[in-house]
C-alpha cells in the first residue's frame, strides 16, 4: 500500500475497501490525510462520487459502492445503516415493511427502507438519500429488537410482535389498513403474543393500536390463536379498554362494532390476494 504521507484520496478509499472498511466519514479522510487541505479532500470526494466509486448517503458520510451495485449506483440502506447510526450516535432499527420483509413477509418489497430512530430528526434531505423513510419515536427496549449479520455488517430490526403492532400504529405510512392486513397475514406465522415479555410491549405502543391489531387478527384475518393471546395480554395490561375507532383517518359512518376489542368499525378493510 502507498505510504499515508503521499497517499491520494482515491488510494486511501481503495485501501480502506481492501481491508473491509467500506463506509467512512469526511472527518476520517481529513484525519488520515492531513497533508491535504479540507477543500482538496472535498473536491476529490466529489470526483469519486461522480465516477461512481463512492456514494454520499448522509452529509459527510460515504459508502464505497460494492461491485454488485455499480450498475444502479444505489447501495441499499441495510448495507450501511448500522455504521451510519453509530456515526450519528443514535439508536435505530429497521421497521415496518422493511422489518416484515426480514421476517419473511415479503408480499411486496418496500420501495424505501423504513428506519426507526429517536428525535431530533436526522438532517438528511430526501434529495440526498430518498431510499430511507425515517420514523421517529421514543426508545424501544432491546428485548423487542432482533439482530443479525448482513452484507455490510450488523442489522437491527423490530421483532415480529413489535413489527405487527407498529404496522397498525403507523398504517398511514405503509398504504393503509388493507395493506397492513395483507402483511399481517404473512407475518402472523412468526408472531407469538403469548410470550412472557409481551406484557412489556404495551409500554411502547398505544392502547388503540393493540385494539386495532387484535380486531384485524380476529375479525379480518381469522387468526384466532394470536388474537386470543393478544387479548389475554391486553386484558391484564388494559383492564379498562376504552372504545376506539378502527381508523382515525376514515370519514365513513360506523358500520358496526366489536365488543371484544372495543372497536367501532368505521372503515372496510380488504386485504390483498388472500
Amino acid at each position: 500500500m502507498v505510504n499515508s504521507a503521499t497517499k491520494t484520496v482515491r488510494e486511501w478509499v481503495s485501501d480502506e475497501e481492501i481491508v473491509g472498511h467500506s463506509v467512512f466519514s469526511y472527518s476520517e479522510v481529513c484525519s488520515a490525510l492531513p497533508h491535504y487541505s479540507k477543500q482538496v479532500i472535498s473536491i476529490e470526494l466529489s470526483r469519486l462520487v461522480r465516477s461512481g466509486i463512492i456514494t454520499l448517503v448522509h452529509r459527510g458520510f460515504y459508502v464505497t459502492i460494492p461491485t454488485r451495485y455499480k450498475k444502479t449506483g444505489i447501495v441499499p440502506p441495510h448495507y450501511y445503516i448500522d455504521a451510519l447510526q453509530r456515526h450519528l450516535g443514535k439508536p435505530y432499527y429497521m421497521s415496518l415493511l422493511s422489518a416484515a420483509e426480514m421476517h419473511g413477509a415479503a408480499h411486496q418489497r418496500p420501495q424505501v427502507e423504513f428506519v426507526t430512530t429517536t428525535l431530533p430528526r436526522t438532517s438528511t434531505s430526501k434529495d440526498l438519500n430518498p431510499h430511507i423513510r425515517w420514523v421517529y419515536r421514543s426508545p424501544v427496549p432491546d428485548e423487542f429488537i432482533c439482530v443479525r449479520n448482513g452484507d455490510g455488517g450488523v442489522i437491527r430490526y423490530s421483532s415480529p410482535e413489535l413489527t405487527a403492532l407498529e404496522l397498525v400504529q403507523y398504517e398511514h405510512l405503509v398504504g393503509g389498513l388493507g395493506a397492513v392486513a395483507t402483511v399481517l397475514s404473512e407475518l402472523v406465522e412468526c408472531i407469538d403474543f403469548s410470550k412472557e415479555q409481551i406484557s412489556r410491549i404495551f409500554s411502547v405502543v398505544k392502547d388503540r393500536t393493540v385494539q386495532r391489531t387484535g380486531y384485524l387478527l380476529d375479525e379480518v384475518l381469522g387468526e384466532s390463536k394470536q388474537a386470543d393471546a393478544l387479548h389475554e395480554a391486553a386484558r391484564k395490561q388494559m383492564p379498562r379498554m376504552k372504545w376506539a375507532l378502527l381508523s382515525s383517518r376514515s370519514n365513513e359512518r360506523e358500520r358496526g362494532e366489536s365488543a371484544r376489542w372495543k372497536i367501532k368499525v368505521n372503515a372496510e378493510v380488504e386485504p390483498d390476494d388472500l
